[in-house]
This record gives C-alpha cells, structure tokens and sequence, in this order.
C-alpha cells in the first residue's frame, strides 16, 4: 500500500433515499451487494446532501463545494470551468475517469481534467452548440441504437439558434435538438441488460481492467431509481406488505409553506378527486405510469422504486467484482452514496426538493481496506 498511491471508485445513484437497505434498518431490501459491500465499509449513518436537488447536488460532491459557491443552485445551471472538481485536484499521476450522468452542463462532453468520459444523458444544462444539438448523442443512446431500440424522442422543430432551440419541455427534449434520442420513461421497457445500470458496470469493469496497473480514480453515476418508477423487476416486492412508516401519505400541517404546497400537490388526485391523467407534471415526468389517485396505487408506486434499487445494486455487485478480479481491492477505496433521496409519498409528497430526511438523508458507505477489514458505524452528521 505504501508504495502505490490507492485507487478510488465512486458510485452514487439518483434519488436513493437512505432507508434502502440493511444498514439503515431496511432489512427487507433484497440488495445483497450493497449490504456486502456495507461490512465491510465506513457507515455513515447521517449523511445529508447540501440541497435535495439534482445539480445543486451533483455540484457538492464533485467540488466539495457548498451549491452557493460553486454556483449551481438550482438544476440547469452549469458547474463553471473553473470551478475545481476531484479529477483536476488529484495528482497527475492518476487516470481520471467519469461514466452516467453529470448534469453540471453538457453531458456530451469530456471536461474537467477527465481522462476517460462515457455519458448517458443527452439533455442536461446549457453549454451545447448548434453542431452538437443536431449530430451528437450520448455513449449510452449510441449503445442502445446498436443494440437495435428505436429511438422514442426524434424532435421534428428546427431551432435557428442555440439560444432559441434549447427549451426543454417536461420530458427533457430541446425544441432544437434533431439528433434521436431516448426519453428516461423508454429505458424502463428495455431488458436488464440495457438499463443505464447495467451498461455503466459493464463499462467500469473495462475502465478497471483496462487500467488496473496505474492509479487511477473512477465515478460511476447512474440514473436509477429516479422517476419515472418503473423497470424490469415490477414485481419484486408485494405493495400490500412493503413497510411504511407514520407519516405516509399524511401531509404535513406544521411544515413549511413549500413543503405544505407540494404536499397538497401530490395528494390532491388522492384528497380532492383531482384527475391525474389531466396533470402534465404528474404524466409526462413525476408518475407517468403510475397511480397516485388512490393509497394502493401510492404503494406499488413505492414496490416499484425499490425495485429499480435493485439495478443500482447490481451495479454495485458487477463493479466491486471486477476490483477483486484485477487484484487491486486491497489498494481501492470503494465509496456509495446517492445525490439525495426521494419522499415515495411520506408527508404527502414524492420525489426531492424538501428538507424532510426522506429526501435530504442519504446512504453513505465507505470501504478503506487497510483501516478497517469490517464495518463501522458513524453516528455524527456528514454532509
């Protein structure tokens, strides 16, 4: 360990709240890796993100920045160029790859002192010229042309100008954009194998054996669970018995005024007969498949986030195998988190943008081989 500098792999996941598995009291979670993975690893048992929102979110974690420093503070405003990130602090002596979702500007891009970059979104941020709007696709959608999907999102707007062209309407299109792409509520009719999860481990493992002689640091950042909540394990968990806790589906009276807003938000359908399909947030992004009218259907909404952790999981499972098959877990640390969680109808609301800890807590494990061979419990409140 001495005499070679240690490697890093980074994992975090979209919208993973932090009762998600054993070591925060989820014993029910089927997530075998991410519990292995747990003993043997730092558990921070009061991780809490900066802001319970993507790219201010996203922003922390890369610079080690407050949102309101490094100047993202609210999705859809880039990570400024100068603004360090871990990639363009580390030595030089290391390899520096990034692989999912960035969502600090153009994903498209290899930036901030990376030497490898595979992307997986194709409309996050600013920052995209006319010439990529219209030719360019991330690694992920140029995967899943080859593996023969067809395109759900093939824009028929012309957009002049970049200014003009890149509006992005609720599914995340840019009026402008012509190249094909796939909006995130396609993915969930693919096949295991082609889940964003799936296709980022397969792609670490080659990033791991492909450099397994010289240090190198590594993010893998996928999309799972994030809405909308559906995938190819749906019935992995039975809605009728899946654990809730007290405050599910009770709207908050003593909250703040924007928590008691969105929770009259996200309950109206159930509370006030509002009409769900009617709602173009609730179909186009929040729930488009699902149910949020009655409490059973709040349930299997819930069985279904769940089971997309089940993706993350095996993620997990495939990256850390391929750390012990290069030989290097001895000298790797390992380190899990999620940018925030998501409010899966506690207090009446769903998905982030709330301080509740359903949204703003977080699972933490980091694995530090040569400091501790078992787990160890972290009581104190990281950020």
């Amino acid at each position: 360990m001495a005499d070679k500098k240690p490697n890093i792999v980074f994992m975090f996941s979209d919208q993973q709240r932090y009762d998600t598995m054993a070591a925060y009291g989820a014993d029910y979670m089927e997530v075998p890796h991410l519990n292995q993975l747990s003993e043997e690893s730092f558990i921070f048992q009061n991780a809490y993100v900066a802001q319970p929102v993507c790219t201010p979110a996203r922003a922390t974690i890369m610079s080690g920045l407050y949102p309101h420093t490094a100047g993202p503070i609210v999705n859809m405003i880039n990570l400024p160029a100068e603004v360090k990130v871990i990639s363009e602090m580390i030595s030089d002596e290391y390899f520096k790859g990034y692989m999912g979702k960035w969502h600090l500007g153009n994903d498209i891009e290899r930036q901030h002192g990376f030497n490898v970059w595979k992307s997986s979104e194709d409309s996050h941020g600013t920052g995209y010229t006319h010439t990529q709007l219209n030719n360019e696709t991330s690694s992920y959608t140029e995967y899943l042309i080859e593996k023969g999907h067809e395109p759900d999102n093939v824009p028929d707007i012309d957009g002049d100008n970049v200014a003009a062209g890149r509006k992005f309407n609720l599914l995340g299109r840019k009026s402008g954009q012509r190249a094909p792409t796939f909006t995130s509520d396609a993915h969930y009719d693919m096949p295991e194998e082609d889940q964003m999860a799936s296709y980022l481990a397969r792609e670490a493992t080659k990033f791991i054996e492909e450099n397994k002689d010289k240090p190198f640091v590594l993010y893998v950042s996928t999309f799972e669970p994030h809405s909308p909540y559906h995938g190819p394990f749906m019935d992995q968990y039975d809605p009728a018995t899946l654990p809730v806790g007290p405050a599910f589906l009770e709207k908050p009276e003593t909250a703040s005024l924007v928590n008691r807003v969105r929770a009259d938000y996200f309950m109206k359908f159930m509370l006030d007969g509002e009409d769900q399909t009617q709602d173009a947030y609730m179909m186009n992004y929040a729930a488009p498949r699902e149910d949020v009218t009655t409490e059973e259907g709040w349930r299997q909404l819930r069985a279904h986030y769940m089971a997309n952790i089940t993706l993350v999981d095996n993620m997990v499972g495939t990256i850390n195998q391929a750390i012990k098959d290069a030989g290097i877990e001895d000298n790797t640390i390992v380190v899990f988190t999620s940018e925030h969680g998501d409010m899966m109808g506690d207090h009446g609301m769903l998905e982030k943008r709330s301080m509740f800890e359903e949204a703003s807590r977080v699972p933490l494990l980091m694995k530090v081989p040569w400091l501790s061979k078992g787990n160890q419990v972290i009581e104190g409140s990281v950020g």
